[in-house]
This record gives structure tokens, sequence and C-alpha cells, in this order.
């Protein structure tokens, strides 16, 4: 699957979440946000495809996915961000002791 077809599915994964997905110019890393009660993504346009995807997987990996038809390799993608970000809670948690 090509990579603008992950991030376009990807971007229909957080609309059924109702996570809406806004891509911009400027100097930020991108994320999700809540602002008046409307959750979002933002992403950084200036970044390369790869990193809106790793971005955008990562945020949605937070939320139930479990009942959704997802395609195998966007799936694949979701979870290497869950499994990615789960390694850095433990690191984080471990430097804290």
């Amino acid at each position: 699957m090509k990579k603008e077809k992950i991030l376009e599915t990807l971007t229909d994964i957080a609309r059924q979440l109702n996570i809406k997905v806004r891509q911009e110019k400027g100097d930020f890393a991108g994320g999700y946000c809540v602002k008046e009660q409307e959750p979002f993504v933002l992403l950084n346009k200036r970044h390369m495809v790869d990193k809106r995807i790793c971005i955008l997987a990562r945020e949605i990996a937070a939320f139930d996915i479990s009942g959704m038809a997802i395609p195998p390799a966007v799936m694949k993608v979701i979870e290497s961000e869950r499994k990615r970000a789960t390694e850095i809670e433990l690191e984080t948690t471990a430097d804290d002791e």
C-alpha cells in the first residue's frame, strides 16, 4: 500500500473516531489536541509523509479500534506505533524510579 493511501486511510479512521485531522505548515511537531472541546490531530505539512503517518497512527492507537475494519498494512503501522509508545512509556517510568 502506498504511503499516501495509508495516510488517507488513517485520516478516515480518525474521522470515524470523531477526530478531525488538520494538516498545516508551521514550526510544530504535531499530535493530538483539544480546542473548545473538539478533538483533532494536527499534522505538519512540512514533515515527510512517513512522519505524518507515524504521528497519526500513534494518536489513533490510543483509542479502541477493535470493531473497525482496517486494512492489514494500516493495522501494522498502528500496532507498531502502539508498541513504540508503550516502550517509551516504560523507559520514562524506569527513569523516574
